[in-house]
């Protein structure tokens, strides 16, 4: 049984887009990545799962229950953080995080690890923390029980770059434990480093669903030389590979995929330096919103769209 189904999901708002005609499923243990600029409809996508909007048309299911009709069963298998949590603001966060456990369940405290783990003081009230600290206690609600899915926006807003390589172990350990993760985000390194598969959402459509590692392997990247000597004309007459540019010792290239012939070749010659750059998320939803990208410096157009699993 998959963990999420969703069957050509539609969300409308009046005559405002939501999500159009959205089909995929999650598998149970899998970690899912849903990427897509802001906009794009990841959060409407996230709120009809979590019973918090209901389908304009099709239908979307947790372990087989529907998300609108039978949402308090479904939902008794889910914890749920969301980009911007809110909570109880006078609440202390640890006592706030008790009321929460109570409700699913859970020991007092159960939340003390992660509080550790995380760097959260649990006496300052809600109303007085930091809006990464305010995240900290959504990530910590959603990782002290041990449901079966994770549903979880934008997860890592807010937080520093120590907290997000925290978030990604606890994601590890929650995987090892069996349970699935479902992750809405645009930080391209954070969904390549804890996700099996990527569902690319634009202007409310699914573009495609990817291996992580069909995704990162499709990238155009750049690779800039410096060479001791000039190179012969055919030098870089290689599969995959683009020449942009030729200046004396300086070669620009873009490749996609496999790097081995390249390096190959590069083992044949006098390399004084060498740098390969892998497009940011922000270029690969250009290249998807575009059909194409400019390589860095060089005027010339090179494709960075992300090729498709089905």
């Amino acid at each position: 049984m998959a963990a999420i189904e969703l069957t050509h999901l539609t969300r409308s708002y009046g005559r405002r887009r939501g999500v159009v005609d959205v089909t995929f499923e999650v598998a149970e243990g899998e970690a899912f990545g849903f990427l897509g600029p802001n906009g794009a409809g990841k959060t409407t996508t996230i709120r009809v799962l979590m019973g918090f909007l209901r389908p304009t048309d099709g239908r979307a299911a947790i372990f087989g229950r529907d998300c609108w009709h039978e949402a308090p069963l479904a939902h008794r298998d889910v914890a749920f953080v969301g980009s911007e949590p809110a909570y109880l603001g006078e609440l202390p966060a640890g006592e706030q995080l008790d009321v929460i456990g109570r409700l699913r369940g859970l020991e007092r405290g159960a939340w003390r690890g992660l509080a550790e783990r995380l760097d959260l003081d649990p006496t300052v009230p809600i109303r007085k923390l930091s809006r990464g600290n305010r995240q900290k206690v959504g990530v910590i609600q959603a990782f002290m029980g041990r449901e079966r899915l994770l549903v979880m926006d934008e997860p890592t807003s807010g937080l520093d770059p120590v907290m997000q390589r925290e978030f990604l172990t606890l994601v590890a350990e929650a995987r090892a434990a069996g349970q699935t993760v479902f992750l809405s985000s645009h930080n391209l390194p954070e969904v390549e480093r804890c996700c099996d598969r990527v569902g690319i959402v634009r202007d409310g459509r699914l573009v495609d669903v990817a291996s992580v590692q069909s995704l990162l392997t499709s990238h155009w990247r750049a690779v800039n030389l410096v060479l001791g000597a000039i190179p012969a004309p055919d030098t870089f007459d290689l599969p995959n590979v683009r020449v942009l540019s030729v200046s004396g010792h300086l070669v620009h290239l873009m490749i996609q995929g496999e790097v081995n012939e390249l390096l190959r070749r590069l083992a044949q010659l006098d390399v004084r330096d060498v740098s390969i750059a892998t497009p940011d998320i922000e270029d690969v939803f250009l290249g998807f919103y575009e059909g194409q990208s400019s390589g860095p410096g060089s005027g010339v157009d090179a494709p960075v769209a992300v090729g498709s699993v089905r």
